[in-house]
């Protein structure tokens, strides 16, 4: 670059001949001016070749830098993950083992809990029992009769009094101990029977009969609902269930009367939807049959 510099002013010194020739001066000066430049080039190029040095300089020591840090990344990640096996894996791995153990625990308690409830069951049922045979033995019942509930016809015993046994009879009936069930509802019929729940007392013992599949009884239970007690809270059960003993006895076309006409009286009642599902299994329609022509 030097070389081409002074070339190109050495031709333009030569170009300019005559006038050269004729001042010296100016071309001395020339001369200097080349010199001058040379010198600025020679200190450009110098402070360039210096900056780049550094430059190379700093930037070795910014990679030395930053292997530096790499390593001391690497050793606090191996420390990091040391720390934390110790101080964070390991206890969590001992309190899995502690949960499952509770959860065992837990498990026996819960089981043995379900047990004592299950016994507490039986002796509240034990309990019932015996204090009903205490009130049986402090109240002999009557002599057998032909009422078929076996009923006592005598006045209630002393301390004896219509909820209470009416409570009773409830409690033995979802017990399971039907037979004491209907000895006590049908005692409530006898002594109670003006009372509110005397509807609901003689639908019961008509639910007992059936369930027994003593049908005949039944039908005389459901039938006492609806002609002693034709306006009740269990006027449409005693009914329902009065066309179900009905098909029971084979008596099919009566026990439709009675569907049909509890859907025509309730229709939109559970009882009513009942019904209906009662005559779709016999195959009949909800609606009355129609006479047949002569």
């Amino acid at each position: 670059m030097k070389t081409t510099i002074s070339t190109t002013l050495i031709l333009a010194a030569l170009l300019a001949g005559p006038v050269a020739a004729a001042d010296r001066k100016e071309l001395a000066q020339l001369q200097r001016d080349i010199a001058l430049l040379q010198d600025e080039m020679r200190s450009s190029i110098k402070g360039q070749n210096d900056r780049l040095i550094a430059m190379e300089s700093m930037l070795k020591t910014m990679l030395d830098q930053l292997a530096a840090t790499n390593r001391a990344v690497t050793v606090l990640d191996g420390n990091l993950k040391s720390r934390v096996e110790g101080s964070v894996v390991k206890p969590v791995a001992g309190l899995n083992s502690r949960m499952d153990s509770m959860q065992e625990d837990y498990r026996y308690v819960r089981e043995t809990v379900g047990e004592l409830s299950s016994k507490l069951t039986k002796l509240s049922t034990q309990v019932s029992e015996l204090n009903d045979a205490i009130r049986t033995m402090q109240a002999p019942p009557a002599p057998p009769s032909a009422d078929p509930l076996g009923g006592s016809s005598s006045g209630p015993p002393q301390g004896v009094t219509a909820e209470l046994l009416f409570q009773d009879a409830m409690r033995d009936k979802s017990a399971g101990n039907s037979d004491l069930a209907l000895r006590q509802f049908a005692d409530f019929l006898n002594w109670y029977g003006s009372t509110d729940q005397a509807p609901e007392a003689q639908y019961y013992v008509g639910e007992i009969f059936y369930n027994k599949r003593d049908f005949e009884n039944a039908l005389k239970s459901f039938d006492s609902v609806l002609e002693r007690y034709p306006k009740n809270a269990k006027t449409d059960d005693a009914r329902f269930m009065k066309g179900r003993t009905l098909v029971q006895l084979g008596q099919r076309n009566d026990g439709a009367t009675e569907f049909r006409a509890l859907v025509k009286t309730s229709p939109k009642s559970e009882l009513g939807r009942r019904a209906q599902s009662e005559l779709k299994a016999l195959g009949l329609s909800a609606a009355p049959a129609k006479p047949r022509r002569r």
